[in-house]
């Protein structure tokens, strides 16, 4: 996502869309922002826990199973069934705010906690926050060589927008990174 994480923190109002092309090509839904409304003040040197009113928890190597997409995108690109799925495990601090907070921030940044004149299908507010170390593995099949996995876990990278942190095994690794979670509201 883009502009710079600092945009992104809990509280954020914004306008935006889903990358039409990446739900299509994977299931992920990717948000592309337009226009930042409102921000709420976030330490972006240390993501310390200062975040006003705030929750927090840390979570220790917890893995998820990403969609099938991913699988099928490599596969297609590589024309054979050489990746069974991709999962990702996440370590670090997940900053959330409760539905009372956000409310807060709304009348104090729009004026309203719902404003008529912004009731907009493509606004949205970023409820939850999680900065940490994101490793992406994609497990292979059988038919998979260790040339081939190389380019594979290369072709992730770069589909991921990552330079480094990869390794022939099928490991991608962003080692400080960001991952907000929007709340989209037709009638706020």
């Amino acid at each position: 996502m883009s502009p710079p994480l600092a945009s992104y923190t809990p509280g954020t109002i914004a306008r935006g869309h889903f990358d039409k092309r990446t739900f299509q090509r994977t299931g992920e839904k990717l948000l592309k922002l337009n226009v930042v409304r409102c921000r709420q003040p976030f330490d972006k040197d240390g993501f310390e826990e200062n975040i006003d009113g705030a929750l927090f928890s840390t979570h220790d190597q917890k893995t998820f199973g990403l969609s099938a997409g991913w699988a099928n995108i490599l596969n297609a690109s590589f024309k054979g069934a050489y990746v069974s799925d991709v999962s990702l495990t996440f370590t670090g601090t997940i900053y959330e705010y409760p539905e009372d907070k956000l409310k807060q921030l709304r009348r104090s940044c729009l004026g309203s906690s719902n404003p008529r004149s912004d009731e907009n299908r493509f606004q949205f507010q970023i409820v939850r926050l999680a900065v940490g170390r994101f490793e992406y593995k994609i497990n292979y099949t059988a038919n998979a060589d260790a040339g081939l996995k190389a380019n594979i876990a290369n072709k992730f990278a770069g589909e991921l927008g990552v330079s480094g942190g990869r390794d022939a095994s099928g490991i991608v690794t962003i080692p400080r990174g960001a991952m907000a979670y929007p709340l989209w509201r037709e009638d706020w």
